[in-house]
């Protein structure tokens, strides 16, 4: 009795401790990858000397290992820490009452009292007062009862926390800092532009879209988008549980600088991220961009003419920041509605580079490769003939790129072409073609492979 009094005033302790923490002043820093590190200045009550303490309202996806603490001179020491995510539920509860007495009432076998064998294979096995072991399937009608269950030294836990054993030398109120990371924060941008009449003009916004599935309500934090590809170390193998719109022009959200190799987005405010939710927030309005629509073949897909669209990311494009990765969604208005004309992902983009689109195929511009004559030069080398045809079939006239891919590991001599390559790279020829309104035009070009 005297044990299990003591048992219960220490649970109760524990309880009463973890609801007594006093959070504020929540951090919060969300990377591209599924991960987030959490700061919390928090208040904790202790009694001088060495004490358990129960450390709730903490993520379930957090990493247990990662976690620090920052606190004043005369503070606590955690001598241990135990990850507590053993939740409470049916199963579990009749799993660690084996061998222990239970109550089942049955609509068809009526009260049963007996010592309860097993749990598993959809039937519970009962030895009864006489011996009898008796093997019932367990169904929805079924209702069980636990006798003493409130006395019992070992209990299940509602939500994860972390067991600390603390040392002290004062008792009272403690402030300290904590901060862990977690999985399930991630966060992407969202862009959506709206392409003018002519093609060449595009009203561009952002939004970043942060989805939290960490198994906490983060409330009025204070909030953080790193932008960049940070290294993770391979792990081994722990038990651990580890609506777009364009807006009118507005003030920044988000206040944008360069920290070690990435970029931060810390948002101007407070926001509070929910468990399970899906919270979108403008990076930036919408900004009036200059843009190239572009029409382009390659040799490794030549029957598709593919739509581009680029613009520069400079400030006198009206931009001229670091771009984080993420979708680029494409609108235009037919003199009637909006319609969406495509979408493509770009990767994490500095100032004053060249973002590149592909939005689609074009449907009136047909294009053909043909292999006009191989012939072998000597024992390795071999010149080819290649004959382009691009055949426009709109009302007005059109200039089609055409990139001709060439092997990397072996040495090429343009000998004649139609006309000069606008750019000669290690693995490719790039022509510009000029194809009349309903007309077809055509690109010849030879080169020795060496």
């Amino acid at each position: 009795m005297k044990n299990f009094l003591a048992n219960k005033w220490l649970w109760g302790l524990m309880l009463v401790a973890a609801f007594a923490q006093a959070q504020n002043q929540i951090s919060l820093t969300v990377t591209n990858s599924n991960l987030g590190l959490v700061r919390e200045n928090r208040q904790i009550s202790l009694q001088k000397g060495v004490q358990t303490f129960l450390l709730s309202d903490i993520p379930k996806q957090i990493i247990p290992t990662s976690v620090l603490i920052e606190q004043g001179k005369n503070g606590f020491n955690v001598l241990e820490q135990n990850y507590e995510y053993d939740l409470i539920n049916a199963n579990k509860v009749l799993e660690k009452s084996l061998n222990q007495t239970i109550w089942l009432q049955d609509p068809d076998y009526g009260l049963i009292k007996g010592t309860l064998l097993s749990n598993s294979g959809g039937s519970l096995m009962l030895l009864d007062k006489d011996g009898r072991l008796q093997i019932i399937p367990k169904n929805d009608k079924q209702k069980i009862i636990l006798e003493g269950y409130g006395q019992k030294s070992e209990q299940f836990i509602t939500r994860p926390a972390l067991l600390w054993k603390v040392q002290t030398r004062k008792s009272g109120k403690h402030d300290f800092t904590l901060s862990y990371l977690t999985h399930g924060l991630r966060w992407q941008a969202d862009y959506v532009g709206k392409l003018d009449a002519n093609d060449t003009h595009l009203k561009l916004a952002c939004w970043v879209t942060v989805n939290n599935a960490s198994g906490k309500v983060y409330r009025n934090a204070r909030l953080k988008l790193m932008a960049g590809d940070l290294h993770r170390a391979s792990r081994p193998f722990s038990r651990f549980g580890e609506a777009n719109a364009i807006m009118t022009k507005a003030p920044p959200r988000f206040e944008e600088k360069g920290f070690f190799e990435y970029h931060l987005y810390t948002l101007n405010g407070t926001t509070t991220l929910k468990d399970n939710q899906v919270k979108q927030i403008r990076l930036f309005a919408e900004t009036p961009v200059s843009v190239k629509k572009k029409f382009q073949v390659t040799s490794r897909n030549p029957k598709q003419v593919q739509v581009k669209i680029e613009f520069k990311n400079t400030r006198q494009n009206h931009l001229g920041i670091p771009l984080p990765a993420g979708t680029v969604r494409l609108y235009k208005d037919d003199g009637k509605e909006m319609e969406f004309v495509g979408e493509d992902r770009i990767s994490h983009t500095p100032k004053d580079e060249t973002v590149r689109l592909t939005i689609g195929n074009a449907f009136d511009i047909v294009s053909e490769r043909n292999l006009i004559k191989s012939e072998r030069i000597g024992k390795s080398a071999n010149k080819q003939t290649i004959e382009y045809k691009i055949r426009n079939h709109k009302k007005q006239a059109v200039t089609v790129e055409i990139l001709e891919y060439v092997p990397v590991y072996r040495e090429v001599e343009l000998l004649s072409s139609d006309s000069k390559p606008i750019e000669v790279r290690a693995n490719y020829f790039k022509f510009k073609v000029q194809v009349g309104a309903d007309k077809e035009a055509t690109l010849n070009m030879t080169y020795l492979l060496k």
